[in-house]
């Protein structure tokens, strides 16, 4: 199936592993001309040492307005434009109990989730709107539909919702000029990040990292972990072409494992 997003160049921040590298490895299969933006350059190179593709990278942090800047100029200076495709997919700040957690560990959340992406998106719109085409992506959580009670995400469960109500209102004010705005809802997705963190839970518990795992498939309607590759086709899709009537939605990638209605 053909996307009609060949020629076309993606950002992808936080491509270097995990879901992002996923995007990055299937954007370039569709004849993207891919940017992996992260913040480790060891990690950056053999990113784009795997996608291959004429893919290139920069150490950038995404969380800040420079480092967006420099990202969307790495575009620039790769392929002569700034990206059609921007994916935004970075750390959603310091973790914790709301009990537990202090003013800064809001303010960061604040800024890793609504900020950072409001910068993303008033960096790339320019050039979207002067070619009448654009997606945007941001690579968000199941828990916007139903915040975590396991993990102890208060603040990430506050400004996840923020950047959705964003990407919401942006698909109104952006939809004029050709350009969509979406959200993927990641649920159990099997990245480095996934592990480490329930690895912690397992021994918590006095389990091993895969007997937890187990236990919770087995609960789930599709019995498996998603996987990068299940992201990064949702992802695909709705940059395309073919997806250029869908916008201000969050698509929920997790296995059936929410049981809410919306």
């Amino acid at each position: 199936m053909d996307l009609g997003i060949a020629g076309k160049v993606a950002l992808v921040t936080g491509g270097s592993q995990g879901i992002g590298l996923g995007c990055a490895h299937r954007f370039a299969a569709e004849g993207c001309k891919v940017v992996i933006a992260a913040r480790t350059q060891a990690n950056i190179d053999l990113a784009v040492a795997e996608v291959g593709h004429g893919c290139t990278g920069i150490s950038a942090d995404c969380t800040t307005k420079d480092g967006i800047g420099r990202a969307v100029q790495a575009c620039v200076d790769a392929f002569g434009a700034a990206p059609d495709i921007a994916i935004f997919n970075v750390d959603s700040g310091p973790k914790g109990a709301f009990l537990d957690v202090d003013d800064e560990t809001f303010a960061a959340a604040n800024n890793n989730n609504v900020m950072a992406f409001r910068w993303l998106v008033q960096a790339v719109f320019p050039h979207m709107q002067a070619r009448g085409w654009g997606r945007i992506l941001t690579i968000g959580t199941n828990s916007v539909k139903q915040p975590h009670r396991k993990l102890p995400r208060a603040a990430q469960n506050t400004y996840r919702v923020g950047a959705l109500a964003l990407s919401k209102t942006l698909s109104a004010e952006l939809g004029p000029f050709g350009i969509t705005v979406n959200t993927l809802g990641t649920g159990a997705i099997a990245t480095p990040q996934f592990r480490q963190v329930f690895t912690k839970i397992a021994e918590s518990e006095g389990r091993t990292y895969e007997e937890l795992v187990a236990g919770r498939v087995a609960e789930w309607p599709v019995r498996r972990m998603g996987t990068p590759e299940d992201m990064a086709s949702a992802a695909a899709f709705l940059c395309s072409d073919l997806a250029g009537y869908i916008t201000g939605q969050v698509l929920v990638i997790d296995g059936g494992n929410l049981e809410a209605l919306q």
